[in-house]
């Protein structure tokens, strides 16, 4: 299983705004270099950024707004030595203002750009579907031993249901759903406060590899990337922190499996 190219958001920000090294810099170019979803971003961000400067050219050079001078007129009286604080402090929060409306705008174009494909929008009605379930939420409990090898002959690659119990969270086992005429996998995991999340796996050939990528749809939030010939989607009720950890452990996980997979290097 090769590796998918994974590029943050910040890694792409921070090239658009010169933040990086040299060596970074290339390390990100040669990784854009082969997926053109990304460099459209780049483009995106870029123009964006643009457009603010033309927008916002010369306004620290213009009087403070009347509301801004009232604020910092209502503020303790400093020494004539420190007024130029006051200058300072004003400008400030006109940077900021300009860098977070940046920012936001940004990150708006970046979601935009980014189609969810079908099947995230399947792993999370199916989690959404299975959540409540007391005494069925699975089809197959994970004593079963014949789970994985069961799911695997039905979709129609090596499955792995990733071991979790050393952050908390017990495999209650799976299930098989359809997912537009093709099998998928759902492995459910369960923490001891009885929070939930799902594994959902299906065969994937048609669509290109991604890096993780963030869905969230009525409150259940999904991470989901594609490292064919599978897709997956690790969906949950939880913080975009916490399933990030567990998406990068399940990651781990998968890439450890299938590098033992590999046959040994000839002998020279």
């Amino acid at each position: 299983m090769s590796a998918p190219h994974r590029i943050a958001e910040a890694e792409l920000h921070a090239l658009v705004d010169g933040e990086l090294t040299d060596a970074e810099r290339a390390e990100l170019e040669a990784l854009l270099a082969t997926n053109p979803a990304e460099q459209a971003l780049v483009r995106d961000v870029r123009d964006l950024n643009e457009q603010l400067r033309a927008r916002y050219a010369g306004r620290l050079d213009e009087p403070l707004p009347l509301a801004m001078r009232d604020l910092l007129g209502r503020l303790p009286r400093w020494p004539q030595s420190l007024a130029t604080r006051q200058t300072a402090l004003a400008a400030g929060l006109l940077i900021a203002l300009m860098a977070g409306t940046a920012g936001y705008l940004a990150r708006l174009v970046m979601e935009a750009r980014r189609t969810e494909p079908a099947f995230v929008a399947n792993a999370i009605g199916a989690h959404r579907v299975y959540l409540p379930e007391v005494r069925h939420p699975v089809e197959v409990r994970a004593a079963e031993e014949h789970l994985v090898r069961w799911l695997t002959r039905r979709v129609g690659a090596p499955l792995l249901a990733p071991s979790l119990a050393e952050y908390g969270w017990k495999l209650m086992g799976g299930r098989l759903l359809p997912d537009q005429g093709l099998p998928a996998a759902q492995f459910m995991y369960e923490d001891a406060t009885g929070r939930r999340i799902t594994l959902y796996i299906r065969k994937e050939t048609a669509l290109d590899n991604t890096s993780f990528r963030f869905a969230e749809r009525d409150g259940l939030s999904a991470f989901y990337w594609i490292d064919r010939p599978l897709a997956y989607a690790v969906s949950g009720r939880l913080s975009r922190a916490e399933l990030t950890s567990l998406a990068d452990t399940i990651y781990a996980q998968l890439e450890a499996a299938a590098a033992l997979k590999q046959p040994d290097a000839p002998q020279r």
